[in-house]
């Protein structure tokens, strides 16, 4: 018998979560999904999801609606539109959504604007919400796919990607995207604030001269003294180098490796972009380009956006928190019974997650969303999220928050002052630090006491266990003998489902649902994007078609909308120990206490909110 089976067979075998290592090879996933798991067992969240799917449904009638019709007449065959669209919902849903537009026909007047028609559609969603069930979730769901792709094929201007938002607002970044400081702020306050490194040396592969530097920082300024300073930073993507391009649904799509220059000014706060080098070798025909060479300047950094963006989606987002915990989602139910202090403490962080990763997975199955979207094939990027997955799962002692900050060399913020994820993050590291401490402490009173704890053991051995949860490097040679690793471990799985999901996940929507600003593809070969002359109708040509803007609208619309639960909120005597209750309480008023420090903060740097306590949700549920 298994490791694993002996152990599991102790504890509640009617409740055996299993494990099934072939649907994203080789990491350890969910077999079948117990009820317990499923969203059918959560209405809360369904009404959370259902109402950012209403909207989605009637910002996709708006885009048909858009394309032939404006003002009097737009906006009454929207309402026509949407109530002939409700008859196709489960009974009672359409009647509701009727009879709530017809009521407040009658309370408001006929809408003639678009704004006055927003207004009375949001009067409407929000009480409705509440009422819909797992069912019509899928007959919106169905309803929207049916209504299809109603923009398509490439883009005249910038203005036909801005006409895919009619009930969803255009985000602000729509407005600024071009722009060199909004360019470095998503370095370090954007959807992937994790891959600038900070250069120890300079890399032969980007031979920038102190000529090129200078006609950026000035001459005041040199390389050897940026570096000597800590000054100079590197986002690398040349991961990508060699990576298979995807060419689902729309024609040939291609990913890039190009490498970024950043440097903070003699003085200065803030990153500022330098040079870019489309591709990791250098050569006549990968030339640098610096902010001064115009368009071809802009083109570069659309090519770092394309990588960056699938650098967030394969890596950050899916691979580094969703599939990461996973593993002790399932160890945790088959390991420790349902009173253990840590089976109390942890599961909260757990709520949805095996849900909705396996929706995950439905969308990285071939001619899926992501096969739709992301540049590489579907198998590359699987592969992309399956070794980021691993990069931690198999170095967890190197893989809390103030280690992988120390590898990339930006723990240092007299080096790099303006830096929102850094520093908010670390605070919210160490309040829940403090607070697992303060729990752990309580009811192990010693190292031995740890030790002697038969379940927490058995948890360690199945996590590691190569048929469980294949895990690697936790605690001293992957067992927990001292309370300061346990901690470690526990503080790294509640932030990693709290905070770091938050930070990587809700700025989707408002960061890159605009596809011209983060492109998850480009459309055109690297030789192309090079030349000299490069023009606006090239960029046109470089970004994908506008039915793939659409579904990057409603995809990411969703995933940025859903706050179901909120960190440090366990419910009303969820722990009934008074002790814990106390140190619960002071771990509550010490999120409050970061979340006013983050607005004092974003009145002085790059505003960042994305990791207010109030916007981050206790576990991975979306």
């Amino acid at each position: 018998m298994s490791t694993v089976a002996a152990t599991t067979e102790k504890i509640e075998t009617s409740t055996k979560y299993t494990y099934d290592y072939a649907r994203l090879p080789p990491l350890a996933m969910s077999g079948a999904l117990p009820d317990v798991e499923a969203f059918s067992a959560r209405p809360d969240w369904i009404h959370l999801v259902a109402r950012s799917a209403l909207k989605i449904l009637i910002n996709t009638i708006m885009i048909k609606v858009k394309n032939r019709e404006d003002n009097v007449e737009f906006v009454q065959q929207v309402l026509k539109n949407i109530q002939a669209v409700a008859q196709q919902l489960d009974g009672e849903a359409g009647r509701d959504l009727n009879n709530a537009i017809a009521m407040e026909l009658e309370k408001q007047g006929s809408p003639t604007t678009l704004p006055q028609l927003k207004a009375l559609l949001d009067v409407v969603i929000e009480p409705l919400a509440p009422t819909l069930n797992l069912k019509t979730l899928y007959d919106i769901a169905r309803i929207v796919q049916q209504l299809g792709s109603v923009v398509s094929g490439p883009a005249s201007s910038l203005e036909d990607y801005n006409q895919v938002f009619q009930f969803i607002s255009l985000p602000a970044v729509s407005q600024n995207f071009r722009e060199d400081s909004e360019f470095a702020a998503m370095r370090v306050a954007g959807p992937n604030p994790l891959t600038i490194e900070r250069m120890k040396t300079l890399d032969e592969r980007l031979p920038i001269t102190d000529e090129q530097y200078q006609a950026v920082i000035g001459t005041q300024d040199t390389l050897k003294a940026a570096l000597a300073d800590g000054r100079l930073y590197l986002t690398d993507y040349s991961a990508f180098d060699g990576a298979v391009n995807g060419s689902f649904p729309a024609g040939q799509k291609f990913n890039y490796a190009p490498l970024a220059l950043f440097a903070v000014p003699p003085g200065g706060r803030s990153l500022v972009p330098v040079a870019i080098q489309c591709g990791p070798r250098p050569g006549t025909d990968n030339p640098i380009f610096l902010p001064h060479n115009g368009d071809n300047w802009f083109m570069a950094k659309s090519i770092v956006q394309v990588a960056d963006t699938n650098v967030h989606q394969a890596a950050s987002h899916l691979g580094r928190t969703h599939l990461f915990i996973e593993p002790f989602v399932i160890a945790t139910h088959n390991q420790l019974s349902r009173t253990h202090l840590l089976f109390l403490l942890l599961t909260p962080h757990f709520e949805g997650t095996l849900a909705i990763n396996e929706g995950a997975l439905s969308l990285l199955a071939p001619r899926g969303l992501v096969d739709m979207l992301l540049a590489s094939s579907i198998d590359q990027s699987r592969a992309f999220a399956v070794k980021a997955a691993q990069s931690y799962q198999l170095n967890l002692n190197t893989s809390m928050l103030p280690q992988t900050l120390a590898q990339r060399g930006v723990d240092d913020a007299s080096r790099l002052p303006d830096y929102p994820y850094r520093d908010d993050a670390l605070l919210l590291w160490g309040a829940i630090s403090h607070w697992v401490e303060n729990y752990v402490n309580h009811y192990y009173t010693s190292d031995a006491a740890v030790q002697a704890d038969t379940e927490l053991q058995n948890w360690v051995t199945e996590l590691v266990a190569d048929d469980g949860g294949r895990l690697n490097n936790i605690g001293a040679a992957n067992r927990i003998s001292q309370r300061t690793e346990l901690v470690d471990l526990i503080t790294l799985i509640c932030f990693t489902a709290s905070a770091q999901h938050a930070a990587v996940n809700f700025p989707q929507a408002p960061l890159m649902s605009y596809l011209p600003a983060t492109p998850p593809a480009g459309y055109s070969p690297l030789s192309s994007l090079t030349q000299e002359g490069f023009s606006e109708n090239d960029f046109l040509k470089f970004l994908p078609p506008l039915e793939i803007a659409q579904a990057l609208v409603d995809i990411l619309y969703l995933l940025s909308s859903v706050y179901y639960t909120r960190l440090g909120d366990y419910g009303n005597d969820y722990f009934t120990d008074p002790v814990i209750q106390n140190h619960l309480v002071e771990f509550q008023q010490e999120l409050l206490k970061i979340e006013d420090e983050i607005n004092e903060r974003n009145k002085t740097r790059t505003p960042y909110e994305f990791l207010l306590p109030s916007k981050i949700p206790q576990s991975i549920n979306i």
